[in-house]
Formats: structure tokens, sequence, C-alpha cells
């Protein structure tokens, strides 16, 4: 889940670039110097409205995503953290089971020698 929230902010993130680069080729168009006519001008401000209100749009999915991608960090972290105390609790276990086995083992033996004589 972390991984999807982290693709889908990059994905907005590249998103974003691309309007950004859109409204730059819009502005450098009006000031090139060639004088724009008045039709392709009234299109290119609207495509520049267009482009700002995508941005908007585009900073609040930000905002979300960034969100969700903070929260599936920190249940990755809790989930990583758990699973650590959970392995060390295992290998303390193993480790009480074979010190057991081997204080049963050595305790035998005096038993068997004395049993044996």
């Amino acid at each position: 889940m972390h991984r999807l929230a982290q693709w889908e902010l990059m994905e907005c993130n590249a998103k974003e670039h691309a309007l950004q680069e859109r409204q730059r080729r819009i502005i450098e168009g009006f000031n090139d110097g060639t004088g724009v006519p008045p039709l392709a001008a009234q299109t290119a401000g609207q495509n520049l409205r267009t482009a700002s209100v995508e941005q908007g749009v585009l900073a609040k999915a930000k905002e979300r995503l960034a969100s969700h991608a903070m929260t599936e960090a920190r249940k990755l972290k809790q989930v990583l953290r758990m699973a650590g105390t959970a392995a060390r609790l295992a290998f303390r276990e193993q480790e009480k089971r074979v010190l057991e086995e081997i204080t049963e083992t050595a305790a035998k033996r005096p038993a068997e020698r004395n049993a044996g004589q």
C-alpha cells in the first residue's frame, strides 16, 4: 500500500510538472514579440485559465495523496517494528528451548554415568 501511495504521488507530481510546462509555453507565446492575433490570444488565455483551475485541483489531490502516503509510511513502519519484535521474541524462545535441551542433556549424563557403575 505504501508503494502504491508513493507511485500515485509521483504520478501527480508528473502531471503537475506537465501542467506547469504547458503554462510556461502559453506565456512564452504571449512574450515572443511576434504579436499574437486576438483570437489566438483569447484561446491562449482560456487555456491558461483552464490550466490554472487544473493546477488547483492537482494541488488538492497532491495534498491528499501526500497525506495518504504519510499514513501508509507510518503503517509500514509500525508493521516492520512489530515484525522485528516478533522475530526477536521467537529467537529468544528458540534460545530458551535450546538452553533447556542442553541443560537436560547435561543433567542426564551424570545420572547415566552413575547408573552405569
